[in-house]
């Protein structure tokens, strides 16, 4: 390996955070050679004239991790303080069931409590639109693709039913929904899925959470008139 393609290397390597190999391009700076001996320069003979400075590159291994772990902690407690104060005023959870397949999500309805302390200078409407339209963040989504089942199967009977039982399942495994938080369940369409959905929520799968549903909604989109429909999907 010639002179310069070794000083080539350990230029592009300078600035990752290897002091030895920045004292060594320091020497290669400094040292002024002939050009026939360029040629026959060895590995070995650079690495002679910087031995004294490569023992003082020992001490990295000398880290006082004690001040990361400090570091670490301190971010850890400003990212607890700075946690908003929210709470779950209402859980809904979407079932839709298309033609071919199932779908299932519990979302939770949360309200900041310091809204009002940290927007001070909001206008009254805006106050008002804020717990019009409270934040939705979805907890948990089950679909039957999910569950194995593939192309035609999802549109089946077995599929929705599977799908509901998983998401109760889900739900008090987690322990998400409390005793006395209400829940709206949001329909839509009508497939195979719905009747086996219904079925699990008044058996014994949905035992644990048919009491906290306090509404029911039918979100079917109803066509009256307009441009003719997408054919419809073959399987």
């Amino acid at each position: 390996m010639s002179f310069l393609g070794l000083r080539s290397g350990i230029m592009a390597t300078r600035g990752a955070g290897f002091p030895i190999i920045n004292n060594i391009s320091t020497s290669l700076r400094s040292t002024s050679l002939p050009s026939s001996s360029i040629a026959y320069l060895s590995t070995s003979s650079i690495l002679k004239n910087v031995t004294s400075e490569t023992s003082n590159s020992s001490n990295i291994n000398n880290i006082d991790l004690s001040r990361v772990r400090d570091f670490k902690f301190r971010s850890t407690k400003v990212n607890i303080e700075t946690r908003k104060n929210e709470r779950v005023v209402l859980w809904k959870m979407y079932a839709i069931f298309h033609r071919h397949n199932t779908l299932a999500s519990l979302v939770a309805v949360v309200e900041d409590l310091d809204f009002i302390d940290k927007n001070k200078n909001l206008s009254y409407n805006d106050k008002v639109l804020y717990y019009l339209q409270l934040p939705h963040h979805t907890r948990l989504h089950v679909s039957a693709g999910q569950l194995g089942f593939r192309k035609a199967q999802r549109a089946e009977y077995e599929a929705g039913f599977q799908v509901a039982t998983k998401l109760f399942k889900t739900i008090e495994e987690k322990n998400l929904i409390g005793p006395n938080d209400k829940i709206e369940l949001i329909f839509k369409d009508f497939g195979k899925g719905r009747e086996a959905f219904q079925a699990a929520l008044m058996g014994k799968e949905g035992q644990n959470i048919r009491s906290n549903i306090v509404r029911l909604t039918d979100n079917t989109k109803l066509k009256f008139g307009g441009t003719r429909s997408k054919k419809l999907r073959r399987l």
